[in-house]
């Protein structure tokens, strides 16, 4: 049975891209091997640790999306626990019963959707000139609609307020002190 996983890799910062790029090179292959095949690879990049791990206070982040056979995940795993680069990791199933054929045809489908709504934005006069009538000055109003529903009821601050003003001293104050 062919399942997608997602694997979150840790990698010592030390051990250097070319440990990486080579782990990550024979993780594609083992993949293949288990009739599976890698389809994101997403690099986060270095990140602060939020505790230390193996003294570290910093690591690279990859995350790995893929499928294959349910078999595969009990090597990978024993293979990443012997990588020294690799300092923490962890695997998820996302979905426990994936056809690749059908996720191929999804993701061609949605390419050309995409494809398909940028040309049509591009190529269409009708839209570029309603752009350009949003953007003119001539649509902008600074001036408030009367509105007669308003209610005049609310909380008006003005200079007759009960507020105190902080600033004005008054006459019975200076006599206080």
């Amino acid at each position: 049975m062919v399942r997608r996983y997602e694997t979150i890799l840790l990698f010592d910062i030390d051990a250097g891209d070319e440990a990486r790029e080579a782990f990550i090179s024979r993780s594609k292959a083992l993949m293949e091997e288990y009739e599976g095949n890698l389809l994101e690879q997403d690099e986060w990049g270095v990140r602060k640790l939020a505790y230390e791990v193996r003294k570290k206070t910093r690591g690279y982040y990859v995350r790995l999306e893929y499928y294959s056979k349910t078999e595969l995940i009990a090597e990978y795993e024993r293979i990443i626990r012997l990588e020294d680069s690799v300092m923490k990791y962890i695997t998820v199933m996302i979905d426990g019963s994936f056809d690749p054929d059908a996720y191929a045809n999804d993701q061609a489908q949605m390419a050309q959707a995409t494809a398909d709504e940028s040309s049509d934005f591009s190529e269409s006069p009708d839209m570029q000139e309603s752009l350009d009538d949003d953007n003119s000055d001539d649509n902008i109003s600074t001036e408030m609609p009367e509105d007669s529903d308003r209610d005049d009821s609310q909380m008006d601050i003005s200079a007759d307020s009960d507020v105190p003003d902080d600033t004005t001293i008054t006459e019975e104050s200076k006599k206080e002190d």
